[in-house]
């Protein structure tokens, strides 16, 4: 079990495989197919994060935390607490709304997010950490911006949504990142031994200390 959550983001590219057949080949609504085909990025998106090139945990300490720390070992971060906050982000924003179709506002919460994700990534990102590329950029500018855009081009229909939708998406996307990557549980998950984060998943690939 333990060499299995060490390796989450590596697993994530298998379950990416797995996502995208099922958005190919189930009998699945265009609203559906927007949710799996965010799902399958997301996936590789975590691979791109933190297998290769990897990078993010420094990333979120720099940008998040606000922390200059360079010794991984003293980060309350770990694979554990990386796959809980990631997988459980994934579920509970873009599984339920396959699970639960008719309550709106989970598929819009989902829908909007994507567009967090480019603005990070696209924007936050390079100008806070002075760089032109940050790990996740590709995948989340180029894969999750094109979904976002895709639907709210072509699929979105907001005569099927009421101002309080709105709200409610935004609300819950927020309680979802507080719970996955700010609640104690994440924190404790995090000072868990055996789940040390590798130079490559915690730096980046091409990082030399």
């Amino acid at each position: 079990m333990k060499k299995a959550v060490n390796i989450w983001h590596y697993i994530s590219v298998y379950l990416a495989g797995l996502t995208a057949l099922i958005a190919l080949f189930a009998p699945v609504d265009p609203v559906q197919k927007c949710l799996l085909a965010s799902i399958t990025i997301l996936f590789l998106h975590f691979l791109e994060e933190f297998g290769y090139p990897g990078g993010f945990p420094l990333m979120g300490m720099k940008f998040m935390m606000n922390s200059d720390e360079m010794d991984s070992s003293k980060w309350d971060v770990n694979n554990l607490s990386s796959m809980f906050g990631n997988w459980g982000f994934l579920f509970l924003l873009y599984v339920l709304p396959l699970i639960f179709p008719n309550v709106r506002f989970l598929t819009l919460s989902a829908m909007m997010f994507l567009f967090a994700e480019v603005i990070m990534h696209l924007i936050l990102f390079p100008v806070k950490l002075k760089t032109f590329y940050n790990a996740g950029q590709i995948t989340g500018v180029l894969g999750l911006g094109f979904v976002g855009c895709y639907y709210f081009t072509t699929v979105f229909n907001p005569a099927m949504f009421v101002w309080y939708d709105y709200v409610l998406a935004v609300i819950w996307f927020v309680a979802v990142f507080m719970f996955c990557f700010r609640s104690k549980l994440y924190w404790n998950l995090g000072k868990k031994k055996g789940y040390e984060l590798t130079d490559v998943t915690a730096y980046g690939a091409s990082f030399k200390k």
